[in-house]
């Protein structure tokens, strides 16, 4: 079954409209989440795409995807966790530091601290290869300077990941 997901205008208001899983025509946007998930002892989650994916196959990167039709940001957020790696968050868990614009969609960045080891990971073979703990430093260069984002992004992160570890 394919996915359904809502369409927002450029100001990030639902259309009322609906899609399935591709890209947004032009004027419309989808809504994302990228969940970076870190223990309190600051070593943050990275997942290896499947080689299977259509975009960025074998690429290491945070927890994340699209959020479906009637979900909230923060749903989505907890669904794809779970889906992709096996661990449920609760939304006091999770904290959303920035709504970033792009081209085509809007992502919601989530930062979720918990305690948790790489054996409580179930991961779905269908989107993840493996997983792995990382520091603040190597999830920068990782996940975010090898997958090209823009500079806004870093910004956003790098505060974020400074926060967390200072």
């Amino acid at each position: 079954m394919s996915e359904i997901w809502d369409i927002y205008d450029e100001n990030a208001n639902l259309t009322g409209r609906t899609m399935k899983r591709g890209i947004p025509k032009p004027g419309d946007y989808m809504l994302c989440v990228h969940i970076y998930l870190y223990r309190p002892d600051g070593m943050f989650l990275l997942q290896k795409r499947s080689m299977n994916k259509q975009s960025h196959p074998g690429e290491w990167d945070v927890t994340g995807g699209a959020v479906l039709s009637g979900e909230k940001s923060i749903e989505g957020a907890i669904r794809e966790t779970y889906e992709e790696i096996g661990i449920l968050l609760d939304e006091s868990e999770l904290f959303c530091t920035k709504r970033i614009k792009r081209k085509s969609n809007f992502v919601d960045i989530y930062f979720a601290k918990k305690q948790f080891e790489i054996a409580d990971c179930v991961i779905q073979k269908e989107e993840v290869e493996e997983v792995r703990f990382v520091d603040g430093i190597e999830l920068i260069h990782l996940a975010i300077n090898s997958r090209h984002r823009d500079r806004e992004y870093i910004d956003v992160i790098s505060m974020q990941i400074d926060k967390i570890l200072n």
